[in-house]
């Protein structure tokens, strides 16, 4: 019975949670769906107009080899099967009951008088024969009896179709009888109606014969290189010729339906695999527009590169655009998907081309994962880009020499430069074009896909960000808490291999609610007056936690990021203010601790708890500064903190290893370290 329960419970779960992971999709997999449906569209009408061809009919224009291939000529192969068949004029076989038969058909005529009941001999060799006396008619039979036992024994091992030949030999016995001239001419009429069907074509074993022929036939095998000739212009399309231009990446006329379910299937597929291949961690999964974006510039960049005649470029826009944008771990995915998937979108590549664009998928999405894991600036993402395409475009050589394209010292040559040269700059080419328009358009509209690449974060973290700017001058204190908390962050993120500039900038702009009440923080003081002294602790608690809302206020008042908003309401989660609460009990107020609580959420991602680590030890080591002597003092102080937190839940909702927090607890008191060092100098005696 529970286990029944059970099995309802994880059904229900797993429907419910296919329909949450859909419908979080559903806008960009539309337009995924659109522009998959578009890109088809647009080249199917693209190649009906220019190189598309009809079966069975003419060529309409002269068809050349695009890439090197090896092929079977079928119509060679063909012809030479059918005169190999043609030698074989028919299947001769000997019936071996034929001298039986023989004396059969001469003891009916025995038995014969004027007529003929079976209809098996003609009327005139009766008449002559009853002309005939009896004994002569009956010794004429006996002779021909004799003949037709010589002729057997004679043509048994000739051959039977060299009729001139049977008829030497009929003569031959028929003359040594010693007949009259009428009996011999009698004699040999009879013997030729007797013996007329001894021999047949047999149509089942010339048929087999035949097959057996053509079988022995080789297939006629051809190389086609590049340039050459498949089919002239006005010549007929037969159907070995189309699979050949299919197979060289030229287009059939008609709609590519193939391709357009290949569509909608990808659709129905993408989500869960994105969720398989990244182990359902979601805690910094990228927006579904991103996504979007991404696998869809990657199909209209291969379309692109493919009908300008470069096909197995456009792949690097789609790989930088993924790791500008997204977490490496899910980029890669991305970018293995997004390109491969493209493969089967554009109906007008070839084998060799879809070989060459699935090798250079992967080159490129691990070339990619490396080169591009940090950026420092434009400048240094230039160069990497820049980089990035010359190795893409060498390593395409390799690819098309294992692929048979003709890789020689001609094709290689420096001066003049050779073919494959002039290749691989085309690749270059078209690949840093479309990559430095994707990276030029991504900031105008990744507000739109709910993307928060690296330029973005760069661009934020810079002092002469407005609101850093407006936070410098108006709370000075908290802006230098901001810039140490992101130093903080840098060089944790650092040894733990997490995303050191999406750290970095929510550590800036964690406390920027503070914009609002500076001198409500005694970071911004001065060492003056404490205006908490003068208040009640219910109201200081209040204009405290006030400074999360007030964060989030302002993020949309400056349009920052989803990201960065996450960074400003979950870095506290839910803890409360304790010092206020005891001092609002000392005082006798009735109060309960909820209102000394900030409202959370808690850290969702591994990123704002770590945030919430670096803040809350800070606090810590600051205000124990005076009493820290040494790295144990720091890291006791360091696993409090940590310890507090765990006790409290505030890391519930994240998925940190138990390895990964010790990691961590050394590179708080590692960064620790180098910012609260002391110099012990030695006193100098008089």
């Amino acid at each position: 019975m529970n286990s029944s329960a059970n099995s309802k419970t994880h059904r229900a779960h797993g429907r419910a949670f296919l329909w949450e992971l859909y419908a979080s999709c559903l806008v960009p997999m539309l337009f995924l769906l659109f522009t998959g449906g578009a890109v088809v569209v647009l080249e199917w009408i693209y190649a009906s107009g220019r190189y598309s061809f009809s079966v069975g009919g003419p060529a309409p224009r002269t068809y050349s080899a695009i890439t090197p291939m090896k092929y079977t000529d079928m119509a060679a192969t063909e012809k030479l099967k059918n005169m190999a068949e043609s030698t074989v004029a028919g299947v001769v076989v000997r019936d071996a009951g034929r001298a039986e038969r023989m004396k059969n058909r001469l003891a009916i005529l025995r038995d014969a008088r004027t007529e003929d009941p079976a209809g098996t001999w003609s009327k005139e060799l009766l008449d002559a024969l009853h002309e005939l006396s009896g004994d002569r008619r009956e010794t004429l039979l006996s002779f021909a009896e004799r003949v037709g036992e010589i002729y057997f024994e004679t043509t048994a091992s000739s051959d039977v179709l060299a009729a001139d030949q049977n008829s030497v030999v009929l003569w031959r016995e028929i003359s040594a009888l010693g007949l009259a001239a009428a009996e011999e001419n009698l004699l040999y009429q009879l013997m030729t109606e007797v013996l007329n069907s001894h021999y047949r074509v047999d149509p089942q074993l010339t048929t087999m014969v035949r097959g057996v022929v053509g079988v022995s036939i080789p297939p006629v095998e051809r190389r086609l290189e590049a340039g050459d000739v498949i089919v002239e212009r006005g010549q007929e399309i037969t159907p070995w010729i189309a699979r050949l231009l299919k197979f060289q990446g030229y287009t059939e006329k008609v709609f590519p339906l193939t391709q357009m379910i290949v569509v909608g299937l990808l659709m129905l597929v993408l989500p869960l695999w994105l969720d398989i291949s990244t182990g359902g961690i979601v805690d910094d999964r990228p927006s579904w527009g991103s996504i979007a974006f991404v696998i869809g510039l990657g199909w209209v960049c291969e379309a692109a590169a493919a009908h300008l005649d470069t096909a197995g470029a456009g792949i690097l826009a789609s790989v930088t655009v993924a790791y500008l944008s997204m977490p490496h771990r899910f980029a890669f995915n991305v970018c293995l998907v997004g390109i491969a998937s493209g493969v089967f979108l554009i109906t007008g590549l070839s084998i060799y081309s879809t070989l060459l664009l699935v090798i250079s998928s992967l080159v490129a999405s691990m070339a990619g994962f490396y080169a591009l894991y940090r950026i420092n600036s434009r400048e240094h993402l230039v160069y990497k880009i820049f980089v990035l395409a010359v190795f893409l475009a060498v390593a395409k050589v390799p690819i098309l020499w294992l692929q048979g394209y003709p890789i020689t010292s001609e094709t290689l040559r420096l001066s003049p430069l050779g073919e494959t040269w002039f290749m691989c700059g085309r690749f270059l080419v078209f690949d840093l074009a479309t990559t430095f328009l994707a990276v030029s358009i991504l900031p105008v509209i990744e507000g739109c896909i709910g993307v928060f690449s690296v330029l973005k974060m760069r661009e934020l973290s810079h002092p002469s960000s407005p609101l850093l700017r407006k936070l410098q001058t108006e709370a000075p204190g908290t802006y230098h808490h901001c810039l140490m908390i992101g130093s903080l962050a840098e060089a944790v993120a650092d040894e733990l291999n997490m995303n050191e500039n999406l750290l970095k900038t929510g550590a800036y702009y964690h406390d920027i609610g503070k914009l609002r009440r500076p001198r409500f923080f005694v970071e911004n003081q001065m060492g003056g007056e404490n205006i908490h002294d003068a208040i009640s602790p219910t109201l200081s608690a209040l204009a405290i936690i006030a400074h999360v809302r007030e964060g989030i206020e302002l993020a949309n008042e400056f349009g920052l990021p989803g990201k960065v908003k996450q960074f400003i309401a979950e870095h506290h989660g839910t803890t409360c203010l304790g010092y206020f609460y005891r001092k609002a009990r000392s005082l006798g107020e009735k109060v309960e601790k909820e209102q000394f609580c900030y409202p959370g959420p808690r850290p969702q991602s591994r990123e704002t708890a770590l945030l919430m680590l670096l803040d809350s030890t800070e606090a810590a080591m600051r205000a124990e500064s005076k009493n820290i002597q040494s790295l144990t003092d720091a890291g006791e102080i360091i696993d409090r903190v940590i310890g507090l937190k765990l006790a409290e839940g505030q890391l519930d909702d994240v998925n940190f290893t138990f390895r990964e927090m010790s990691c961590i607890k050394t590179a708080l008191l590692r960064a620790f370290q180098s910012m609260y060092h002391t110099r012990k100098v030695k006193e100098i005696k008089e």
